[in-house]
């Protein structure tokens, strides 16, 4: 961190509740509250389901036991307005009619993400041969045309069966069945006779399953649909001919997601993102429940979080960070990030939009298509980075800032231009991008953030060294929007003056500091101020 004397100019020491962002002192607004989270206990995960309907949505919240990542559905115009989370046991999705039934706390209820395959495969008895058409006979009974069976063609045929959700989602097909002979005579009839298909019986869990597919496979081609049947039914008399067969199936890889997976993460392309163990994974693009294990991406060092940039996915870890990139599931890239700067907070990892930023033992990390390093260098020592518990801490893009919560406090930082403290706590909070204001869980509610009435803020400038007797200063006045302002001069670290400012006039300086070398300006109020001057003179004030 910079000694006091090698400040910028314009830079300050302290700067705590108050907002720099117009080149004036002007206080930083406390949040406001806004709703209510009744019926969670000590709510620290917070999510605005927004159905684009009238009303303001619905607050989903979980408690600190949980962490949570929620994602809206990558299926456009999703007819279900369905939503996905991970971080309560194994991953989950619901529906606007499923999350948002009774009075709370929301989410109300929900299935497993997933669909499994049947755990047994469907059996097959053998089909009678057909038997002859009768011939054509006059009315005396003779025979006067005989028919025949036109050419057959034996099939080695095999069956499988997957489940359907009522939302049209597919899972992989179970075992195949023995393969069994048919016959295929290229007619609109049925080949070989009729063959019955014992189905097996859809999985236990809690996932929302209302059909079977029945698909067959012949002579080693590929697996086609046959029928739908309701989950509950056992069996089917399979008297499809060959030619009229359905789609092919989809579903061969699209496994449930691993129960132990986090960090859900929505990237481009309708493709979602998490991870377990030093594990990413990713899900087939626009079916959030098929995440097929040929996707997985294995790292060196346990995974601690993900975020979604616009060059890509920045995975840290309790190593290195890594950068991943790729349009496509099937065929995403690695790159190591080469600073030794673990992740130390998972809830600290935030998109900034070309990179992210996340808390390691040594500060910020700002990492991306450019490389990592850390941004907080000439801040923070370690020592003063420590004493924040970075551990601690849960952080949000607000405004171009990173609004960073930890046990003491809050802190924003703006690259390039400093950090300014708040004295403001929250348990968790919430982005929202369509009404582009952070909400903070505080006292059990939602408060959003700037909406409040003004804080009272302390800024003290940078410490301006002047030779002995050189100063002189012997007046100073404040240019402020509203009164009162405290102004406190500083000389060689004892106060000259604290002195509560009540308008625009000029007011005198006690005398006796003409040797005084280190000299500091603070200012404390509620009220914006313009200008503070100091002079040794009341001509030199303007």
């Amino acid at each position: 961190m910079l000694d006091a004397r090698l400040l910028p100019e314009n830079n300050a020491q302290v700067a705590r509740n108050v907002d720099l962002k117009r080149g004036t002192l002007r206080p930083e607004k406390a949040p406001l509250p806004v709703a209510s989270l009744p019926g969670v206990t000590s709510p620290a995960n917070l999510y605005h389901y927004d159905v684009g309907r009238d009303g303001d949505g619905y607050w989903f919240s979980w408690g600190q036991a949980y962490d949570i990542n929620v994602v809206r559905s990558p299926i456009a115009s999703d007819a279900y307005a369905r939503v996905y989370w991970t971080g309560q046991g194994a991953p989950k999705m619901s529906s606007l009619d499923m999350a948002t039934s009774g009075s709370g706390p929301y989410p109300s209820s929900w299935f497993q993400l997933g669909v499994p395959a049947p755990s047994e495969a469907p059996s097959v008895n053998a089909p009678s041969d057909r038997v002859p058409p009768e011939p054509i006979r006059n009315e005396q009974g003779d025979v006067i045309e005989e028919i025949t069976f036109p050419p057959r063609t034996s099939l080695e045929t095999v069956y499988v069966v997957t489940c359907v959700t009522r939302f049209g989602e597919e899972g992989p097909p179970s075992n195949p069945s023995g393969f069994i002979s048919r016959w295929d005579s290229g007619e609109d009839i049925p080949a070989g006779g009729s063959v019955e298909v014992s189905l097996p019986s859809i999985p236990s869990g809690n996932f929302d399953i209302v059909a079977k597919r029945i698909y067959r496979a012949e002579s080693g081609g590929q697996y086609q649909m046959v029928a739908e049947v309701d989950a509950a039914a056992t069996s089917y008399t399979d008297s499809v001919n060959s030619a009229a067969l359905g789609v092919m199936l989809q579903s061969l890889e699209w496994d449930v997601p691993p129960s132990q997976l986090t960090g859900l993460t929505q990237l481009p392309n309708g493709i979602l993102a998490g991870f377990f163990d030093s594990t990413l994974a990713f899900c087939e693009a626009y079916r959030p429940h098929a995440w097929p294990v040929g996707y997985q991406l294995a790292f060196d060092d346990p995974i601690v979080g993900i975020a979604a940039i616009s060059s890509g996915l920045v995975v840290v870890t309790t190593g290195q960070p890594w950068l991943v990139t790729g349009s496509s599931p099937a065929a995403m890239a690695q790159m190591r990030l080469d600073v030794n700067q673990p992740c130390v907070a998972k809830r600290s990892l935030v998109d900034m939009g070309g990179f992210a930023l996340y808390a390691s033992p040594d500060g910020i990390v700002a990492a991306g298509g450019d490389g990592a390093r850390v941004v907080t260098r000439e801040l923070f020592t370690r020592v003063q980075w420590q004493a924040l518990n970075p551990a601690s801490i849960h952080a949000y893009r607000h405004d171009g800032r990173y609004l960073a919560f930890y046990s003491g406090g809050c802190f924003a930082l703006t690259l390039g231009q400093g950090v300014e403290f708040y004295d403001l706590s929250a348990s968790g909070g919430y982005y929202d991008v369509t009404r582009d204001t952070l909400y903070l869980i505080q006292g059990g509610g939602v408060s959003a953030w700037g909406e409040g009435d003004a804080m009272t803020y302390t800024w003290r400038s940078r410490l301006h060294e002047i030779p002995p007797g050189a100063a002189g200063f012997s007046c100073a006045k404040v240019i402020a929007s509203q009164y009162p302002v405290m102004l406190r001069v500083i000389a060689d670290g004892k106060a000259v003056i604290e002195h509560e400012v009540v308008d625009a006039q000029l007011f005198r300086l006690p005398a006796g500091y003409t040797l005084s070398r280190n000299w500091e300006i603070e200012v404390s109020g509620s009220h914006e101020v313009h200008s503070v001057q100091v002079s040794t003179s009341p001509g030199e004030l303007i």
